[in-house]
Order: structure tokens, then sequence, then C-alpha cells
């Protein structure tokens, strides 16, 4: 079962409050549950083309890249309160909210702890469910992380991405590390919690990240060991390493968050 927990950013003592989905409120009015609602996180990845005719899972990128397998690994979400949207007084030290008692307040973050495997070409996979504290969240922060399932393709991966290359097989992995915080295209957009169901989707454009423009451009790529599989990662022998940091940046330069 995934959980949440509320972290207070002032004080590590908050780390002691990590907070099952049921069953454990975040102040005396939440006992009851009034003050709680939902929210459901997604995620897809958009690949600007068609199926090929490789089937149904393939996706043509453009004329020279297909795209058969697109898979990722995050270890966690955060979600930022946002003070300034929020009608209590903040800005007393009296408010009942403030107290340093482990319940939530406007220091605190939300965790939502995973890992979470998506498959990005699944269409839009519904992964996140959870009630929170209602309120408005100004973004979601995310970390990549290296699959610890042995029985997964992405064991020991962060990213894999497959296909062709103007019809040679390649294959890109990567193990970093990285947080990524995304945000509404409209920054006055906040992620809003409420007593009406609320969903957010995190939008990974392929389009854009194999751009030759805006992105990278695959058919730079080099199979230097001569296999006849192109393999793009940060310790290939095929003379891509730069490449593979390329695609890195661009993955996390084309995020988008939208409103389900």
């Amino acid at each position: 079962m995934n959980k949440y927990s509320f972290i207070k950013k002032s004080s590590l003592t908050a780390l002691l409050f990590s907070l099952l989905l049921v069953g454990v409120g975040c102040s005396k009015e939440d006992e009851s549950g009034s003050n709680m609602g939902k929210l459901s996180v997604s995620a897809m990845g958009n690949t600007g083309g068609t199926s090929s005719a490789k089937g149904l899972s393939a996706k043509t990128i453009n004329n020279d890249v297909i795209v058969t397998d697109f898979r990722m690994n995050l270890k966690e979400f955060e979600l930022e309160f946002d003070f300034e949207e929020s009608d209590d007084d903040y800005d007393d030290d009296d408010n009942e909210y403030w107290d340093d008692d482990g319940y939530f307040d406007f220091e605190d973050e939300i965790e939502l702890e995973g890992p979470f495997e998506l498959d990005l070409l699944a269409g839009q996979i519904d992964f996140l469910n959870v009630d929170l504290p209602m309120g408005n969240f100004e973004e979601l922060e995310f970390k990549f992380d290296r699959s610890t399932d042995a029985t997964s393709d992405l064991f020991g991966k962060s990213v894999l991405i497959q296909g062709t290359i103007q019809g040679t097989p390649f294959i890109f992995w990567h193990d970093f590390e990285d947080e990524v915080e995304v945000d509404f295209e409209d920054p006055t957009f906040d992620i809003i919690v409420s007593e009406t169901p609320e969903g957010i989707v995190i939008y990974f454009d392929l389009s854009l990240i194999f751009n030759a423009t805006m992105g990278v451009d695959l058919t730079q790529s080099t199979d230097n060991n001569m296999d006849g599989i192109i393999e793009i990662s940060p310790v290939d022998d095929d003379g891509n390493n730069e490449l593979a940091q390329s695609i890195r940046n661009a993955i996390k330069a084309h995020i988008d968050l939208l409103d389900d």
C-alpha cells in the first residue's frame, strides 16, 4: 500500500509522522474527515504520431524513429502547500494549525511514497488515488530512481526506451536519480484538493524529446561495436554516452502538468 506522510521542513521531528492513507487525520478537525479531499494522479506519454505497423504498442515518433517501449521508475511525489492562496491567517503564530505538534500546517509538504513503475505507452495510467488535506498546492515534485525490482526490465535503471532508428533497433536507458518540479503551463493555476474529486496528469512528450530541433536527434547515434543494436546509455560501448546525457536533460525539459 502506498502511503503519504507530512514532512516538516523546519524540524526532523515531523519525520515521525508518517501516516497511512486510511485512518489518520491531519488536525483535530480532520478526525472526522471533514477537511479531507481526494486527488488522483495519472501519467501518459505523448508520441505525436500513430501506432506503427509493428503493433499497437509501437509508436511512430517521426520519419526516423519508432518507439516500442517507454518506461520509468519514480520513487516519490511531493506536493507543496500554497499558503499564499489560502484564506487562513498563516501569519498568526497563535493559529492552532501552527503549533509544532505534528499536525498539518503551512510548513508541511505531503509526500506520496512509491516506487511507481510507469509504462508510458499504455495510454493514460492512473497510479495514485489518495485522500489528502483540502487546500491549494503550488507544484508537484517527483524523483526518478533506479528500480529495485529484479523481475523488471527496469531493474537498476530509472528510464528505459526502446524502438528503432531508421530501421535499426535501439535501446536507451539511464540510471539518473534527479528530482523534477512540474507545474501547470499557467503558473497562476494550482493543484486544488477539495471535496470534489480532482485529477492531474503528468505528461511526458516523446515527440519533443526526440525532436531534432527542440530535443535530441537520434539519427546522430552510432553503433560503433557493429552488433546491430544502437545502445545509448551512460556506459554504452557504441559512443553514445553524451547523447544519453542529452536525452536525460530532454526528458526533464519536456514534462507538463495537465488538469484531468
